[in-house]
C-alpha cells in the first residue's frame, strides 16, 4: 500500500476573488474527439479493509455508511488483511476442519448459505507453521526458524509438492533465506529438521542483489564449496561449508527433493509434503567450539528470515482478534456497495485452494454481484517466487472456473508497480518480469486465461518526512511511468486501493492527501486504467509514524464523523466532474499551452453531452487560465481557503473546514489559487 498528493480544481467563472496578483497565464485547449470511455459506477470506488476485533460493526454501522455514501463513490474493492498477516482467513465463520476431533488442521469454510446465519464478520488465523520474521499486516509474529524452541518448526506448503503440482519437488524448490543485516562470517551450518525433511538441498550465500524471489539470478547466489547435499538423513545435520570462513550478509538454504515423511501418529497425507525446519544455526566452526551468529528469540529481535511458503495448517486457538474482516453479508446489506459489483478479494497463499473457491461459490449462491475475483495479495511484499504463485493460483482457479466458467479472476494487488530511477529488490522494482514467470506457469498449468486483469495497490511516497512540496511535483510522472510500462502488457490494469503513503502520516488528512487522491483517479483513469479504489472509505483515526500523525481516511472518527480534504475533493470528483448517477463518459484531450508549471488537468464528456474539465494547480501561485474548445458556465473550487489543517498530535483536527465554493463562470478565462482544485463545467 502506498499513496499520494494531488490538487483538484472544479472552477466557475470568477471564482477567484482570493487570487495572488501577477498570476502566471496558461491556455488549455479541450478536444472534441474522445479518446476513450470510464462509466464511474464500474470503475471509481473505495476499499473495505479488516481492522482490530469489533471495529467491522462500527465502521459499517448504518450512520457511518449514510455519510461515507456522501462522497459520491462507487463500486467496492474487498481487500484482504489475512494474506498480508501470513494467516488463513475463515471468511465463514462456519466450515469444517480437517482434524474435526481437535478443531485443528485445515479448514475450509462452508458455501452454503444459512439465511439464519449471515456472514457479519470473519477472522484471521495465525500459522502456527511460519517462516516468515515480517508480514505487511500488524506485523506482531515471527518466524519459528530462529525462535529458540526446538519444539516449534517451520513447515512449507504441501500444495506446493507433487501430490498437487503432479510434478517433481524440484519443480518447486522451497527456500529459506537469512538476513543478517550486515557481512557476517560463516563456515557451518547446523540445521534440526522435522518432518518431512530435505533430502536433496544446497546451502548458499550472497551479499546483496535480487536475493528473494527463488529463481537464480546470474552471480547473486553461490554455493558453499561443501554445500550440496544429494542424501540427507534429517535429524540434527551439521554442516562444514567452507574451509575458509566467508564473509556474507544472506544464507539460503535450497530444498529440491522432500523424504515424504510424516511425524509419528499423523493421519493427514499432507503432513509428509515439503519441508519442516525447527531451528537453524549458521556461524564459524573451529576445532572445538561453534559460534552461531543466528540471533534466536520468538519476537522482532531474531535474526530476519522469509522463506519460500508457509503450511496453511492451524488450530482453533490460532484465532486472531487483531485481524477482523468484515463479513461478506454485512458488506453486502449494509448499503455501502449501492448495489454495485464488488471486487472480492480470494486467499490464494496462506489458504487452501478449497477454501480460496468457496467464497467464490458462497457469493454466487448468496446472489451477491461481483464484478471481479482479485487473487491473492501482495506477493511482492512476501517475496513470493511467481512460479510458486502461479501453482498456487492455478490450483484455485480450475476450481473456481469448474463452479462458475463466466467469472473474472485476476490479481495479484502487487505492492506497488513503480521503482522510480532505483530498483530496491524488495518493493519498488520492475515487476514486469515476475509477471511474465507467472503468466508463463500459468499457461502451463492451463490456466493462463483465468488471468484477466492485473491489479495492484498505489502508494507512491514512502517517506512520510518529506515536505508535499517535493513529492506533488513528481506524483504525476511516477502514475505515468507505471501507465505507459504496464500498460503495453495487453491486460487490464486495476488500482485495487490507493492513498498518499502505506504509512499513516500528517499529509493523507491534510490538503495535500486531497489534492492527490483526486489527481491518482482522475489520471489513472483518464490514461487507460480499467477500475480504481480509494484506500480510507471507512471513519477512522488518528496514528502516528515517525511522529507525523494522520491516516489513511477521509472522516476522522471522534465524536462525530469530520470530513477531511479528501472528502470534498473526491465529491467534487464524483459530483461535479462525474455524472453522480454514472454512464458513459467519454475522455477529451487536454493540452497546456504558456508556462504550465505546476498544472494538471483533464476533461470529460458527460453522459448528457456536457464538457466537465478538472484542473489541479499543485503550484504556489496562482494560475489564470484561458479555455479554448468550451465555455465555462459554472466553477467549483478547493483549497486554502476553504481547508487547513491543524497539527497537534493524537488530538489534530481541520482548524478550517469549508464545502468547495461554486460559482458562476463568466467569459473564457478563470484564476486558480495556489493549491487549489476546480472543476469547469
Amino acid at each position: 500500500m502506498i499513496p499520494r498528493l494531488l490538487l483538484l480544481l472544479v472552477c466557475a467563472g470568477g471564482a477567484c476573488a482570493h487570487a495572488e496578483k501577477n498570476p502566471a497565464e496558461v491556455c488549455v485547449d479541450v478536444g472534441n474527439r474522445v479518446i476513450r470511455s470510464v462509466d464511474p459506477k464500474e470503475s471509481f470506488g473505495a476499499g473495505l479493509d479488516g481492522h482490530r476485533e469489533g471495529d467491522s460493526a462500527t465502521m459499517l454501522s448504518p450512520a457511518s455508511v449514510r455519510k461515507m455514501l456522501e462522497a459520491g463513490l462507487g463500486p467496492v474493492s474487498v481487500r484482504l488483511r489475512t494474506e498480508l498477516a501470513v494467516e488463513a482467513w475463515h471468511w465463514n465463520p462456519r466450515g469444517r476442519w480437517s482434524d474435526a476431533e481437535h478443531s485443528q488442521g485445515y479448514w475450509t469454510s462452508d458455501a452454503t448459505p444459512d439465511p439464519a446465519h449471515p456472514i457479519m464478520t470473519s477472522y484471521g488465523y495465525r500459522l502456527p507453521r511460519r517462516g516468515n520474521t515480517i508480514d505487511e499486516a500488524n506485523d506482531d509474529g515471527y518466524s519459528r526458524l530462529d525462535d529458540g524452541d526446538r519444539g516449534s518448526f517451520w513447515k512449507s506448503s504441501p500444495y506446493l509438492s507433487h501430490a498437487y503440482t503432479c510434478e517433481a519437488d524440484s519443480r518447486h524448490p522451497q527456500w529459506v533465506v537469512l538476513d543478517f543485516g550486515k557481512p557476517v562470517t560463516i563456515n557451518a551450518l547446523n540445521i534440526l529438521w522435522g518432518e518431512p525433511y530435505a533430502t536433496q538441498f544446497r546451502v548458499e550465500y550472497a551479499t546483496g542483489g535480487r536475493v528473494y524471489f527463488g529463481g537464480h539470478p546470474l552471480g547473486v547466489w553461490h554455493t558453499f564449496p561443501h554445500g550440496a547435499v544429494q542424501a540427507g538423513s534429517g535429524g540434527e545435520q551439521f554442516l562444514k561449508l567452507c574451509d575458509k570462513p566467508k564473509k556474507i550478509r544472506y544464507l539460503r538454504i535450497w530444498m529440491t527433493e522432500s523424504s515424504g515423511t510424516a511425524p509419528s501418529g499423523s493421519k493427514d497425507p499432507r503432513d509428509a509434503m515439503g519441508y519442516a525446519i525447527r531451528e537453524v544455526m549458521a556461524g564459524e566452526a573451529g576445532q572445538f567450539d561453534f559460534d552461531d551468529h543466528v540471533i534466536h528469540s520468538p519476537n522482532k529481535n531474531q535474526t530476519l528470515c522469509y522463506v519460500s511458503s508457509t503450511d496453511p495448517w492451524h488450530r482453533e486457538c490460532d484465532r486472531d482478534p487483531r485481524t477482523e474482516q468484515p463479513g461478506i453479508d454485512r458488506i453486502a446489506r449494509c448499503g455501502i456497495t449501492r448495489g454495485l459489483p464488488m471486487m472480492l478479494a480470494i486467499p490464494v497463499f496462506y489458504d487452501t485452494p478449497e477454501n480460496g473457491a468457496a467464497l467464490s461459490v458462497y457469493a454466487r449462491r448468496q446472489g451477491i454481484p461481483v464484478s471481479r475475483l482479485e487473487l491473492g495479495e501482495e506477493p511482492d511484499g512476501q517475496r513470493i517466487d511467481p512460479q510458486d504463485f502461479g501453482a498456487l493460483y492455478a490450483q484455485t482457479s480450475r476450481l473456481i472456473r469448474r463452479a462458475d466458467a463466466k467469472v473474472v479472476m485476476g490479481g495479484p494487488s502487487f505492492v506497488t508497480l513503480d521503482n522510480g530511477h532505483a530498483d530496491d529488490q524488495i518493493y519498488r522494482f520492475d515487476k514486469r518480469w515476475w509477471i511474465r514467470d507467472f503468466r508463463r506457469e500459468l499457461d502451463r498449468q492451463g490456466e493462463g486465461g483465468s488471468f484477466r486483469f492485473l491489479s495492484f495497490e498505489w502508494y507512491p511516497f514512502d517517506d512520510v518526512q518529506e515536505s508535499e512540496s517535493r513529492q506533488l511535483p513528481r506524483s504525476a510522472a511516477m502514475l505515468g511511468r507505471t501507465l505507459h510500462r504496464y500498460g503495453s502488457l495487453g491486460l487490464p490494469l486495476v488500482i485495487g486501493e490507493y492513498n498518499y503513503s502505506v504509512f499513516p502520516c500528517r499529509q493523507e488528512v491534510d490538503l495535500s492527501g486531497g489534492l492527490l487522491n483526486a489527481e491518482i483517479a482522475a489520471q489513472f483513469l483518464c490514461g487507460g486504467g480499467d477500475a480504481v479504489y480509494y484506500y480510507g472509505y471507512e471513519p477512522n483515526k488518528l496514528e502516528n509514524t515517525c511522529g507525523s500523525w494522520g491516516n489513511q481516511l477521509m472522516l476522522l472518527n471522534r465524536d462525530s464523523f469530520t470530513p477531511v480534504a479528501t472528502f470534498h475533493t473526491l465529491r467534487l470528483l464524483t459530483r461535479e466532474w462525474m455524472d453522480p448517477r454514472g454512464g458513459i463518459h467519454g475522455v477529451l484531450p487536454v493540452s497546456f499551452h504558456g508556462d504550465t508549471g505546476l498544472l494538471e488537468g483533464w476533461a470529460l464528456r458527460r453522459p448528457d453531452r456536457s464538457c466537465s474539465l478538472l484542473l489541479i494547480n499543485k503550484a504556489h501561485h496562482p494560475v489564470t487560465i484561458a479555455l479554448h474548445g468550451m465555455k465555462a458556465s459554472v466553477v467549483s473550487m478547493y483549497g486554502p481557503e476553504q481547508y487547513r489543517w491543524l497539527e497537534d498530535g493524537r488530538s489534530g483536527h481541520p482548524a478550517k473546514n469549508l464545502p468547495p465554493v461554486t460559482s458562476a463562470c463568466a467569459g473564457g478565462s478563470v484564476t486558480l489559487p495556489a493549491f487549489t482544485l476546480a472543476v469547469l463545467r
